[in-house]
């Protein structure tokens, strides 16, 4: 049996994650709407019709444009997500493979962790992190290549889903300099890196001071400040009373074990408790920010405190989106639990071998690929930590591969290996 596992490994793959698929699909028998959803579907429509003129700008475009491309269709959305879901799945064996990882090994955790069922919940979605998880894993496949030209097509179309990601190239960038410092080299192509992605980020930037005379990647981002005051808002200046107050109802309705809900001021909003001011959403999210600024700066310790003991330690949770499957079966809940359980034990695995791989560098000044995923994770759980309060597990699941491969590279190097010296090369 195995024999044949070796043999024919990615055709297996490939049969067995399409079987799981099916089965979820048929299982769920519907497409999953959670409440960010409806942004994406609505900006969709907006560019089918041909012009975004006046558009909110909260979404930027990428996810958009997919459904857009799609025909509106959800159906057809969550196809290709299923299909992207399983080519993820083989580039994930290559890149075991590309380790020197055992054929039957590599083969099993690229099944395994592909059918986990939160990965087939996010797959039947729509939201974003499916085609996250394929283009991290497609970026990670091209530096392993070292195809410069299609890593920064995959980092602009990264920053086009998610200006988030802005931060991707300058952390890869650093890696090819690191390991080839020549100056032709990097005007020629190394600078494509962050050039592409760059352009990306501020022209979507423009067409949203365009449209809200405000240049930001997401007017959402005043509004996701704010959030990341909600344990500190009675604090804020008198003069932004007006926010305080509804914030702090809305907390005193949805608190939990002395902590309000990060949703708190999305609820003070959708009450309509700021419509007497007349603003603009951009606006209104816009003096969000100058509040949190102010409130932030006022009580950085309290704001740091909630970055490291509430942000950052969520980053490593894990999350899934809601299904029918569950309402009606147990075992799929018992399945699920122990799924979550071994996630947690590698993401608690990968934050002390963090230290670990640090200090090698320290130690041996050799910018390794397996450094570069871990800092890929680590800076990604750092800077969300800084901006986001809520749904930071979210932030995670891209990376949650790369978090298996270090654990399991690490294991194979420094138990199972010989000659452990050969990890340590470029």
């Amino acid at each position: 049996m195995i024999r044949h596992f070796k043999k024919y490994p990615i055709s297996i793959l490939v049969i067995f994650s399409l079987v799981f698929r099916v089965l979820f699909y048929y299982l769920n028998q519907k497409i999953l709407l959670p409440n960010d959803s409806q942004t994406y579907i609505d900006l969709a429509k907006l560019i089918s019709s041909g012009s975004i003129k006046g558009y909110f700008g909260g979404r930027s475009p990428g996810y958009s444009l997919l459904i857009s491309f799609l025909g509106n269709s959800l159906q057809f959305v969550v196809f290709f997500q299923i299909v992207i879901g399983i080519f993820s799945s083989v580039l994930w064996y290559k890149i075991l493979n590309h380790f020197k990882c055992d054929s039957f090994v590599s083969l099993t955790i690229s099944f395994f962790f592909s059918s986990f069922l939160h990965v087939l919940s996010y797959e039947n979605a729509i939201l974003i992190e499916t085609i996250n998880l394929f283009l991290i894993t497609l970026l990670i496949y091209y530096i392993l290549k070292n195809h410069i030209l299609k890593i920064a097509f995959c980092l602009a179309i990264l920053v086009l889903l998610k200006p988030f990601y802005i931060y991707l190239p300058f952390v890869i960038f650093t890696y090819f300099v690191y390991n080839n410092f020549n100056l032709k080299n990097i005007i020629k192509q190394k600078l494509l890196l962050l050039i592409l992605p760059l352009v990306v980020f501020v022209s979507w930037s423009y067409v949203n001071f365009v449209n809200t005379d405000y240049f930001v990647s997401s007017t959402y981002f005043g509004l996701n400040k704010i959030q990341n005051c909600v344990n500190f808002i009675e604090k804020a200046p008198e003069e932004f009373k007006w926010i305080k107050e509804p914030y702090l109802k809305q907390r005193d309705l949805h608190s939990e074990k002395g902590l309000g809900s990060p949703m708190c001021i999305w609820y003070a909003v959708d009450k309509g408790d700021f419509n007497y001011k007349n603003l603009s959403f951009p606006q209104l999210s816009n003096e969000f920010g100058k509040c949190a600024d102010i409130t932030i700066k006022n009580n950085f310790g309290l704001y740091i405190k909630q970055v490291i003991f509430l942000s950052f330690k969520e980053f490593w949770n894990v999350e899934m989106v809601s299904a029918n499957t569950f309402e009606n079966s147990k075992g799929l809940i018992h399945i699920w639990n122990l799924e979550r359980i071994f996630l947690r034990l590698i993401k608690i695995l990968f934050l002390f071998l963090i230290p670990v791989y640090i200090f090698r560098f320290l130690k041996n000044r050799l910018f390794n690929i397996e450094l570069l995923l871990v800092l890929i994770v680590l800076s990604t759980a750092i800077l969300q930590a800084l901006v986001v309060y809520g749904s930071n597990a979210r932030y995670s699941f891209p990376f949650e591969f790369i978090m298996i491969t270090i654990v399991l590279l690490f294991i194979k190097n420094n138990f199972f290996s010989k000659k452990n010296e050969a990890t340590y090369t470029k």
